[in-house]
């Protein structure tokens, strides 16, 4: 046989081989499923549902030509707050405040609240009559609005408010509370809109009645629950500022969100995370529940809470999404009920 016939022959077998050995190298290997991700399960609360694709009231015919459909998909909801069986929802991906009619389950657009911001919303309070406050971070304000929508009233404060993220209203007295994430302090306004009040101060070592860096805010019969991601990581003030107690420097990295219930309870958000922590009205821990993702009971960046009657609203604002949860009775009462 010629030699050039010879190495031709011997050069296919090599190949031959080659595409065998690899063929046995890129043969899969058995591995062990995922463990399965475990189902939310919570003493405290209950999931029941999901609001993302949401339907559109008859009224916003504009945005029912505008998107195609009869429902509205929400985008990146930041902030949202909850009074008479409404949830108002603060979209930052379309720049749009809704209300949401828990009852109906339909979805309209607050005239062009949105627009009046000059960036995302930080937080919403609702008042009893209807008008709603919106904190503007960017604008460096916070701004009220009627129930349909139209500008009331500006707050402004250019010394002590910097980058307003949280806001509370006590309707007794009518005073205005705004967190401010710069500055790390509560300014307090009476309902002309003059600033008259400061609570806490920023400082390294702030210690109790003081702040870091605030991240949110919440009103209660008790007080004023703050949340601060270096310091005391959640402080419940009086309504005049005085200390009171702290909780949650053990649980707690990067509180986010917080809501109090009508059982005293007190739930936060983590960033650090995405785990929910519930604690007691003393600030015991009851339990941690939740995780990153996208699932029933999972998060990604859960921005803000609301409740109304006993259910519990989460804005899983990377997600797209707001969850529901039912809220349980503690097991006292229960038990009393029993």
């Amino acid at each position: 046989m010629p030699q050039s016939a010879q190495r031709k022959r011997r050069f296919a077998l090599l190949i031959t081989v080659a595409l065998a050995h690899t063929a046995c190298a890129l043969k899969p290997v058995a591995q062990a499923p995922d463990a399965p991700v475990a189902p939310f399960a919570a003493k405290s609360l209950t999931y029941v549902a999901t609001l993302d694709n949401v339907r559109l009231g008859y009224a916003d015919k504009f945005l029912r030509v505008l998107f195609g459909r009869n429902e509205y998909r929400l985008e990146r909801p930041v902030a949202i707050a909850a009074r008479d069986k409404n949830l108002y929802i603060a979209d930052a991906g379309a720049h749009i405040i809704f209300r949401y009619d828990i009852a109906r389950k339909i979805l309209t657009k607050i005239g062009s609240a949105g627009d009046k911001l000059a960036g995302e919303a930080g937080g919403i309070y609702v008042a009893a009559n209807g008008d709603f406050y919106v904190a503007d971070p960017v604008g460096q304000q916070v701004l009220k609005f009627s129930r349909n929508g139209d500008l009331l009233q500006t707050f402004r404060d250019a010394p002590n408010i910097s980058r307003p993220i949280a806001v509370a209203v006590d309707e007794n007295s009518g005073r205005l509370f705004v967190a401010d994430e710069v500055y790390s302090h509560v300014v307090v306004f009476n309902a002309e809109g003059e600033a008259i009040q400061g609570i806490g101060a920023r400082g390294l070592n702030a210690g109790p009645g003081n702040f870091r860096v605030i991240t949110d805010m919440a009103m209660a019969p008790a007080g004023l629950y703050v949340t601060d991601r270096v310091e005391l990581r959640v402080q419940l003030l009086d309504l005049q500022g005085k200390f009171v107690r702290s909780f949650g420097q053990q649980e707690l990295i990067f509180p986010l969100a917080i809501a109090r219930d009508a059982h005293g309870r007190v739930y936060v958000t983590d960033r650090s995370d995405n785990r929910l922590r519930i604690f007691d009205a003393q600030g015991q821990l009851i339990e941690a529940v939740g995780h990153n993702g996208s699932g029933p009971g999972e998060f990604r960046l859960a921005n803000d809470m609301a409740i109304a009657d006993d259910s519990l609203y989460i804005a899983d604002s990377l997600n797209g999404r707001i969850q529901v949860f039912k809220i349980e009775p503690p097991k006292t009462e229960m038990s009393a009920i029993k």
